[in-house]
């Protein structure tokens, strides 16, 4: 959602809502009467004069509102009226909107309109007891000359209010201060972003708003005809490949605070500084992106040999957890009732499937990457005037690998929203949440049976240790040992397989028998 200001109401709301400029207009819905709106921009033109303020007026402002594919099934005129009315019971002022979307319905979005005041109850009118002068500023002059050029003409944005008309109409009230805050733009893009997530399928990803805290960057609008459209887009690319980035540093284990602190410190900090020393130069933020996503990729390498040399060490060392170890992991309390796995543990095992997949594509990038390093390190070494035909192989795999390596960190954010999760991040987050509720559980459940048993009388604690172990030694005492057990159950399994072959060996001696007889009575 974009907010802006308008100087010419008029002619934006002709615009909006004129099906002969927008070619693809669905719906049209207005709170209040054309009146309203011409009052509306004269009352504000007039005070604009009268104060003196430097500038366009500011007559009202609008709101562009994305909507989501799947909402092009509803209702256009239905959905547009929800939207409008939602916002106008929170904050009270009159709106006129306008419902667009392009050839393909997939830039589906609405144009609304607000005013920053509100119609008052009682209209006040001062009339004028004898002709009034204004000049071009708006403010009331006492004579005729004060506004007459050299020639005795009226000056041009002058004018003169006669005798008995109405010089001023007190229609509205003062500007509402809260439309002007920051703070008023995200609360009402998460009061409509609610209303909408309520008219989205089942199975669609809810929508999330922005947030600058995150790890990602926000991609820029380009809107039409705008002449910095190439800036922008590349921009665009450098910012998408940092959100990519961050999403493969989630996946290989690299700490969100880190990812955040690289984003503080190399991107926000380094631009601030940038624009106080040159201004805004998107070539400059650009080239602090680069920079910003090297430190990345740095740091992925780092935590990668961090983990490579962790598994060594875990491999080399292989120590047993003594029985203290896991007495004191079970050292919990423990209540009568069996423990009931909370609703967080339960999504642990959707998640982990999604956690898995994630965990496979990084490694697939782990792949690429090795195989592009390797790549441009034989094309390095590949001179020599005879060896164009193989540099030309090399570049094109260079490039296949490229492609196939974008593809594959694209579609790390695809499988989170197939969780329903609106990023990677998002996706972590709650893994790591479902994934502590669940390990408690574990341990709320081992503790229990560790106590209790599996039996369905919970009342009576299970058998203590010693009480356990003298009973299972005069079991031992009263039956065959267990050795002995198993030499008979081989002896008897010896036996019958003795038997079969034995069986097997009559019955091929009986065959070989009527063979000669068949033989000698051919002879």
């Amino acid at each position: 959602m974009q907010e802006s200001k308008l100087s010419n109401l008029k002619g934006r709301i002709d615009y909006i809502s004129n099906p002969k400029r927008q070619e693809h207009l669905y719906a049209v819905y207005d709170t209040a009467d054309p009146l309203f709106w011409r009052e509306l921009a004269k009352e504000n033109m007039r005070i604009h004069k009268q104060s003196g303020t430097k500038g366009d007026c500011i007559e009202a402002r609008e709101l562009i509102i994305a909507l989501p594919e799947p909402l092009v099934e509803l209702d256009p005129e239905k959905l547009l009226r929800g939207v409008v009315e939602r916002f106008r019971e929170k904050y009270g002022v009159d709106c006129i909107a306008a419902l667009h979307h392009n050839k393909t319905k997939t830039n589906y979005h609405i144009h609304l309109i607000f005013s920053e005041r509100k119609r008052k109850e009682v209209v006040n009118e001062k009339i004028a007891t004898r002709n009034m002068f204004y000049d071009e500023n708006g403010r009331h002059v006492r004579t005729k000359k004060e506004i007459m050029d050299e020639d005795g003409n009226i000056r041009k944005g002058c004018y003169i209010i006669k005798k008995g008309e109405a010089y001023e109409r007190d229609i509205f009230s003062i500007k509402d201060k809260q439309f002007k805050s920051k703070r008023f733009l995200k609360e009402a893009k998460v009061h409509l972003m609610d209303y909408i997530n309520t008219l989205l399928p089942e199975n669609y990803p809810k929508l999330t708003i922005f947030d600058d805290e995150e790890v990602y960057l926000p991609m820029l609008k380009i809107g039409k005809n705008n002449p910095k459209e190439a800036e922008i887009k590349e921009a665009n690319e450098l910012r998408k490949t940092w959100n990519q980035i961050a999403d493969q540093a989630l996946v290989e284990g690299v700490p969100q605070a880190e990812i955040k602190k690289i984003k503080q410190e190399e991107i926000m900090e380094t631009a601030q500084k940038s624009i106080k020393e040159h201004g805004k130069e998107p070539g400059r933020f650009n080239q602090i992106v680069r920079n910003a996503i090297q430190h990345l990729r740095k740091l992925i390498l780092k935590i990668r040999d961090a983990i490579k040399e962790a598994e060594v060490k875990a491999e080399t060392s292989k120590q047993p957890v003594s029985e203290s170890d896991n007495r004191k992991e079970l050292q919990i309390p423990v209540t009568l009732e069996k423990p009931v796995e909370p609703e967080l543990s339960k999504q642990f095992k959707k998640y982990y499937a999604t956690y898995k997949k994630l965990e496979s594509t990084g490694k697939e990038i782990q792949t690429l990457e090795d195989k592009l390093e390797t790549l441009q390190e034989e094309l390095s070494q590949m001179t020599g005037f005879f060896k164009g035909k193989e540099r030309n192989r090399i570049i094109g795999e260079i490039a296949d690998t490229q492609v196939e390596l974008s593809k594959k960190r694209a579609s790390l954010g695809r499988i989170a929203i197939k969780a329903k999760c609106g990023s990677v991040d998002e996706f972590y987050t709650k893994y790591n949440a479902s994934k502590a509720s669940h390990n408690e559980y574990q341990k709320q459940l081992e503790a229990w049976y560790a106590k209790y048993g599996t039996g369905e009388n919970t009342s009576t604690p299970k058998e203590s240790t010693k009480e356990q172990k003298s009973s299972n030694r005069s079991k031992v005492d009263t039956s065959t040992p267990k050795r002995q057990l198993n030499k008979v159950s081989m002896k008897a399994a010896l036996k019958e397989k003795k038997d079969i072959v034995k069986a097997y060996d009559e019955q091929k001696d009986r065959s070989l028998k009527k063979v000669k007889n068949r033989n000698a009575g051919l002879e």
